[in-house]
């Protein structure tokens, strides 16, 4: 079974626990519901930033092992804004990432910045979490879900005033992604069964299939650690990227 295989199947039976449970709501229920007063992908488009940036916020990863020893969501939110990034994503899953959607409830109440929920979405309740706990916009892998369940999905998160990044890796998967309501496709340079990542995949990927893949914004992720891959991307034409431990071990 591979590792996301293994997260998908911990995620299901977490999920199944919490629905059968009479408290099942109450888990969902906080007392933060602030959103950004605009969309998260407005707000990341209109930076005037050379790189638009999505500066993500994890404690580990089944990649990388453990990042940050005295990992600190709030603190590494603080950073962040201090350095200019304007869009963040926070891990939520628990089992391989360390994370919780505590992480982004904290940081919801102390900094006004639009937030993407990193995590493995395969129920609805998933996405009416995301709106209770503030979430500006939600991640939809393509590789853990149906065609249809991926088209669900974004109308719900639309009809809750949500964006949608949604992901792929494998060209197997496009087939999935090219006709589904959104404008936003992430291409993760990680292979998230081996773990092993390209950092030119993405690229390859987009130039590829450039003809089906042209009216969609790409976000590029994984796999950045230099200025060089950033302007390799620019000069080709994708200028959002979505990175974590490039920026959290200071690479870039």
């Amino acid at each position: 079974m591979s590792t996301l295989e293994k997260i998908v199947k911990i995620k299901r039976e977490k999920i199944n626990l919490l629905k059968s449970s009479n408290n099942f709501t109450d888990h969902f229920i906080t007392n933060n519901t602030k959103q950004y007063k605009q969309s998260f992908f407005d707000n990341l488009r209109n930076s005037t930033d050379k790189y638009k940036i999505i500066a993500e916020i994890k404690k580990g990863s089944p990649s990388a092992g453990i990042i940050l020893d005295d990992f600190d969501p709030l603190l590494c939110a603080k950073q962040y804004i201090e350095k200019g990034y304007k869009n963040l994503s926070v891990l939520t899953e628990e089992d391989h990432f360390f994370g919780s959607h505590l992480h982004i409830e904290s940081i919801k109440k102390h900094h006004d910045i639009p937030i993407l929920q990193k995590d493995f979405v395969i129920d609805e309740w998933q996405i009416y979490q995301a709106k209770i706990i503030g979430v500006d916009c939600i991640l939809l892998i393509a590789e853990i879900l149906t065609e249809t369940e991926i088209k669900d999905f974004i109308q719900l998160a639309k009809s809750l005033k949500l964006d949608v990044l949604l992901e792929f890796h494998s060209e197997n998967e496009l087939m999935k992604v090219v006709d589904q309501d959104v404008n936003y496709l992430g291409i993760n340079n990680r292979n998230l069964h081996t773990l092993i990542t390209d950092i030119n995949h993405c690229l390859s990927i987009r130039n590829k299939y450039e003809d089906v893949l042209k009216r969609f914004t790409i976000v590029a992720e994984s796999g950045f650690n230099t200025v060089e891959d950033l302007e390799k991307y620019r000069s080709n034409g994708i200028d959002m990227f979505l990175i974590g431990e490039g920026l959290l071990k200071e690479k870039l």
